[in-house]
């Protein structure tokens, strides 16, 4: 009888075999496992596709030996790192790179089909990743110190790694869509490993400052990313300062006109839209009250930026990133700490709502654009759903904090910013009340006891257009001041708990949405 079998096959036997052996079984068959290292890297070419299962079969034999009296013996320890890192070295050297434009799971390299595993009788899931050569990285890296035993070779061969896997991810032409969650999680791996933080946190400031960063994949930034800046944001306590050191002022001197103002004005906002959020994001990635330090340069920023016109460099267009920076503080800042910032953020809420129905062409409809005023509902929406003490003194000015926001007189008129706009637009008849009392009241029922914004998960969609503002008006703002006054007061009596990570999730979604970030010419 003739049994077809790959070498793919038997590797991961001989892995999955050496998992369940006995620890004290190591001396039965060291020697044996040692001459078969040897012998396969007198030539591993032919044996490229395999070697980083034979990468995992040493990694295993180095920590099931660390936990025997087999393993006191420093010669053999030493002579088995010595193979371990010439397997490391052929893996790079056979397989140079490990990106692959067309898929974004981090593997390389070509797959069985599942038909033709199961044919053989072999799990489909061992086999697919015996050929990740950065998901079998990940689970190697941990056990280095019991691998190599030297400090200095482990840092040794964390560089390498870094060198060869996470460095040319990061900078492939193909970033963020070549970062996959295997490769978060080796990078994660790497930065725990004792005295290696100058190679990892230089992998991490590349990825992030890359003005590409932003396009990246929302669940690896929630489940890998998020962790990893957090990390990465504690070892130096000057991350923010650099950040907001980078943001310039909003000036009109030396402006001039032509493509060439045009084109420095545009990279002006970008790398403002690009350092703002950076800035939220690391706000949102770290503990609560982690940058209170830092709250005044970043109110002082804020309060710059909020000085700028359509026509100064970096110009208004960047409103939108500032309300999101201001988010961020909401949710991850005591509101203690936040006092200074309400008269300016009050005022600047009120000017961006009250835009909406300003002239065409006026100075303030050409100040705040589409998204600005997006935003700044969803700023606004926001304090309503947290109620911070001191927002709540001013949110009358904002909502009807009445039983009026519910049970209107015929003779009732709107004093809150809200209800005149939405008046204004026309959302505001005795028949329209009633229909986003009704809408509302839906949606604090469907939120059940979670206390969440109106927008997005609340109940309005915000998936929109910025484009054109009668379209962003009749999906979202239109009803959306129908609504907000009734959903405010039905959602403060029905005495639900704030769903801070759903709101943390809001806020990354438009972090991480690229549609209104400015394009250079």
């Amino acid at each position: 009888m003739t049994i077809s079998l790959q070498d793919a096959d038997l590797v991961v036997f001989l892995v999955e075999y050496a998992r369940s052996l006995d620890d004290d079984a190591m001396d039965e068959i060291w020697q044996d496992c040692i001459t078969f290292l040897k012998d396969l890297l007198n030539n591993p070419f032919p044996h490229r596709q395999t070697l980083p299962s034979l990468l995992e079969f040493a990694a295993i034999l180095g920590e099931k030996v660390d936990n025997t009296n087999f393993g006191e013996q420093r010669k053999m320890r030493r002579e088995l790192g010595d193979l371990f890192l010439r397997l490391l070295t052929a893996l790079f050297t056979t397989r140079p790179t490990f990106t692959d434009a067309g898929n974004s799971n981090g593997t390389s390299g070509t797959k069985v089909a599942k038909g033709e595993l199961e044919r053989r009788g072999t799990f489909p899931g061992v086999i697919e990743r015996s050929d990740d050569v950065v998901a079998i990285l990940a689970s190697i890296v941990p056990n280095l110190p019991k691998i190599l035993l030297e400090p200095d070779r482990v840092l040794s061969a964390a560089a390498t790694i870094s060198t060869n896997v996470i460095g040319p991810t990061f900078r492939s032409k193909t970033f963020p869509d070549s970062v996959s969650s295997s490769t978060l999680k080796l990078l994660h791996e790497l930065s725990r490993l004792p005295n290696n933080q100058k190679t990892w946190k230089k992998d991490v400031s590349d990825a992030f400052n890359d003005s590409k960063f932003f396009a990246m994949n929302l669940a690896l930034v929630q489940n890998d990313w998020l962790p990893l800046l957090r990390q990465w944001a504690l070892t130096d306590k000057d991350r923010i300062p650099e950040i907001v050191g980078r943001i310039s002022a909003p000036t009109t001197a030396g402006i001039v006109f032509g493509v060439g103002a045009t084109s420095a004005r545009l990279e002006a906002d970008r790398k403002t839209q690009l350092n703002l959020r950076r800035i939220a994001t690391l706000i949102l990635a770290s503990a609560e009250d982690a940058f209170v330090t830092d709250i005044p340069a970043i109110f002082d920023k804020v309060v710059e930026l909020f000085g700028a016109s359509s026509t100064s460099s970096p110009s208004s267009t960047t409103r939108a990133e500032v309300y999101m920076v201001i988010r961020a503080l909401v949710l991850k800042v005591s509101p203690i700490h936040l006092a200074r910032l309400w008269p300016v953020v009050n005022a600047e809420i009120h000017s961006a709502i009250s835009s909406i129905v300003a002239p065409d062409h006026s100075t303030a409809s050409e100040i705040y654009v589409n998204a600005a005023i997006l935003q700044a509902c969803k700023l606004l929406d926001l304090l309503i759903c947290v109620a911070p003490d001191d927002f709540q003194l001013h949110e009358w000015l904002f909502v009807t904090d009445t039983i009026e926001a519910v049970y209107r007189s015929s003779t009732y008129q709107p004093v809150a910013l809200v209800d005149e706009i939405s008046e204004e637009l026309g959302a505001t008849t005795i028949a329209g009340h009633d229909d986003a009392a009704i809408m509302a009241q839906m949606a604090t029922n469907q939120n059940g006891p979670r206390r969440l914004p109106l927008l997005g998960a609340g109940g309005i969609s915000d998936d929109v257009s910025f484009e054109r503002k009668d379209e962003l008006v009749a999906k979202v703002l239109r009803p959306f001041f129908g609504q907000l006054s009734i959903f405010a007061f039905e959602s403060t009596y029905a005495m639900g708990a704030l769903d801070r990570d759903a709101c943390v999730e809001a806020l990354l979604r438009d972090v991480f949405d690229d549609r209104s970030m400015v394009k250079a010419l």
